[in-house]
Formats: structure tokens, C-alpha cells, sequence
């Protein structure tokens, strides 16, 4: 009851802030000029970044095939959704990924180890595209281009470490012989807390060994599969790239050309505040402030950068919103409509 308190005084923190962003910055003005909008390029904006979130969820569903489980596309997209859905709602470290690993185990049963290790890999393809993409951009940008990087230095690689540290810490927990050394070495309290979730009947272990055994014969499955993790990797990689071409194609609809390549650094560092954020559902009104101020610096009016912020904002947060916050609750209907008629 406590945390759900928190949460709600975050999510009208974060509600207030938006308010007096859009109070402060007026971006209606820009909107409302005569041939300033383009509403079809924004619906295409729009659009491609639900083809992103599909893209997203057929990297995992992928991945989930390669280790035998036998759920459809659809139901990879669901529970995809669901996930994504739950942590705008209550924001909490690596929540996606624990949405996603509990439903899948609770839908098709099997070891955990498998479902767990589905969507740590999943995280750690994301990671590695998400520093691809970031030093690709600082490279096109300021060596093909020869533009001057828009972004201190110190932010894109701050960025870039983060990603490579968290595919290493990733990493570190799918490697067998660490997990066992780490589980050893921690102290009781923790590892009573480890038995108390992973040694219940819904799970069906009966040590922690046989958890990481279960993880090790994950990883041996997909490591005989190179063809599946690379598709696996590229679908991720566009989905993480969809955000800044939705951003991108939002500029031009309101008629503000922007290189692509200064947006996929601009949006990389929004994204990594995102990442960091796990107080105020989705960074609202502070995501919104900085992409703002990252155009404005880039020589864009106000009124324009913060029009650009809106939309993309309702593009990539609000739009989602809905579509995950509908498709979840269906998902979460046929669910107990199958179990009670079951």
C-alpha cells in the first residue's frame, strides 16, 4: 500500500511538471500557424513507431522460439505490450524484463531458467544497439559530416559506458560459473530472499544451482542458433532506432529540417535519461524539457523545439500508452476468463 502511495505522488509530480512545461514553452502557438503542421507525415511518424514496438517484440518472440516455446507471435506481442505498459505505469529497474519473464513462465510453464534468459538477452541486444546507433551517429556526424557534435562529449560517451557496462553486467549473469560464485558469496539475507522466490511451488525449484543449470542450457540452445540471434539483434536495433526516426519525421512535419544523424545523438541521450529514470512514470516532463532544450540549442525557436517535443513525446509515450494500455488489458481479460473457465 506504501509503495503504491509513492507511485501515485510520482505520477502527479511528474503530471504537474508537464503542465508547466507546456505553460512555459507554449508550443500550441507554433500548431496552430496556418501550413505549419503536417498531420499525415505526423501519422506516419506515429505509425512507424508502432512498427518499432512490433519490431521489438519479434526480436524476443524470436529469441523464445529459438528455446523452445511454442507461443505464437501474437502472444509474444502481448505480453510485450504488457510489460512495456506496467513500467510507464509504476517504473521500477529492469521491470520490462521481469514483466515479461513472469508471464511468459506463467503462460507456458517449462523451466525459468528459459524465460529468464529469453529477455536477459533481449536486454543485452538492446544495449549493444543502443551504443552501436550512439557511435555510429557521433562518427557520421562529426567526421563524414563535419559538423560539430551539438552534445557535450562527455554525455555521449557517459552514454556509450553505460551501455557497455550494462551489456557486462548482463553478461555477468549469464555466465554460469560467475552466478554460482556471486550466489555463494552473497550474504544469507539475500539468499534467503533468492529462495523465497525462486524455491516456490509456481516455480518448481529446488536450489539455485538448478536454476543456473537451467540458464547454462539456455545459452548453450542459442549459441548453436548464430542466424537467429543476429535477425534477433537487427530487430531490436531498429526498434531502438524507430524513436529517433519518429522524431526525425516529426521535425518535418512541422517544417524544421534537422539532420537525422544529430537527432540519433539528441534522442540517445533523452533515451538514457529514460533509462536512469525510475521515480517519475516515463520521465514525464523532464524527458520532455531536455529534448526540448537539445533542439533549442541546435538553433531551434522555442515555441518549434518544444512543438517537436510535444509530439514526439505523444508519439513515443502517449499514443503507446494507450495502444499497450488496451492491448494489456485485453491480454490480462483472456487470461482469467481462461482460467475460470478452465
Amino acid at each position: 500500500m506504501k509503495r503504491n502511495q509513492w507511485s501515485l505522488f510520482f505520477l502527479i509530480t511528474g503530471v504537474i511538471l508537464f503542465i508547466f512545461y507546456l505553460v512555459y514553452t507554449n508550443p500550441f502557438k507554433v500548431l496552430t500557424e496556418v501550413g505549419r503542421f503536417n498531420p499525415w507525415m505526423f501519422a506516419a511518424a506515429v505509425a512507424v513507431n508502432y512498427l518499432g514496438l512490433v519490431f521489438l517484440s519479434a526480436s524476443w518472440h524470436i529469441i523464445l522460439k529459438s528455446l523452445g516455446f511454442k507461443s505464437s507471435l501474437w502472444t509474444s506481442i502481448q505480453i510485450s505490450f504488457t510489460g512495456l505498459f506496467a513500467v510507464w505505469i509504476l517504473p521500477f529497474p529492469s521491470g520490462f524484463e521481469i514483466v515479461r519473464a513472469y508471464l511468459i513462465h506463467d503462460k507456458e510453464g517449462g523451466n525459468l531458467g528459459k524465460a529468464v534468459s529469453s529477455v536477459i538477452v533481449s536486454k543485452v541486444y538492446y544495449f549493444i544497439s543502443f551504443g552501436f546507433m550512439i557511435s555510429l551517429g557521433a562518427i557520421i556526424v562529426h567526421l563524414v559530416n563535419g559538423s560539430a557534435i551539438p552534445i557535450r562529449h562527455e554525455y555521449i560517451w557517459f552514454a556509450v559506458i553505460f551501455a557497455l557496462s550494462n551489456t557486462a553486467m548482463f553478461a555477468l549473469i549469464l555466465s554460469p560459473n560467475r552466478l554460482m560464485n556471486l550466489y555463494q558469496r552473497s550474504p544469507d539475507w539475500l539468499k534467503n530472499q533468492i529462495e523465497k522466490y525462486l524455491y516456490s511451488s509456481r516455480f518448481g525449484l529446488s536450489s539455485f544451482e538448478e536454476f543456473v543449470n537451467e540458464i547454462h542450457e539456455s545459452l548453450n540452445t542459442l549459441r548453436e542458433k548464430p542466424f537467429e540471434n543476429l535477425l534477433s539483434l537487427c530487430l531490436v536495433g531498429f526498434h531502438w532506432s524507430t524513436g529517433a526516426i519518429t522524431a526525425y519525421m516529426v521535425s518535418r512535419s512541422l517544417n524544421e529540417p534537422i539532420n537525422f544523424w544529430v537527432i540519433v545523438l539528441i534522442y540517445a541521450v533523452i533515451e538514457f535519461i529514460q533509462q536512469l529514470n525510475f521515480i517519475i512514470p516515463s520521465g514525464l516532463g523532464i524527458v520532455d524539457a531536455g529534448l526540448a532544450g537539445a533542439f533549442v540549442v541546435l538553433g531551434v525557436p522555442l515555441e518549434v523545439a518544444s512543438a517537436i517535443s510535444l509530439l514526439t513525446r505523444l508519439a513515443t509515450y502517449w499514443f503507446e500508452l494507450v495502444l499497450c494500455g488496451f492491448v494489456s488489458f485485453q491480454f490480462g481479460y483472456r487470461e482469467v476468463l481462461s482460467d475460470y473457465l478452465g
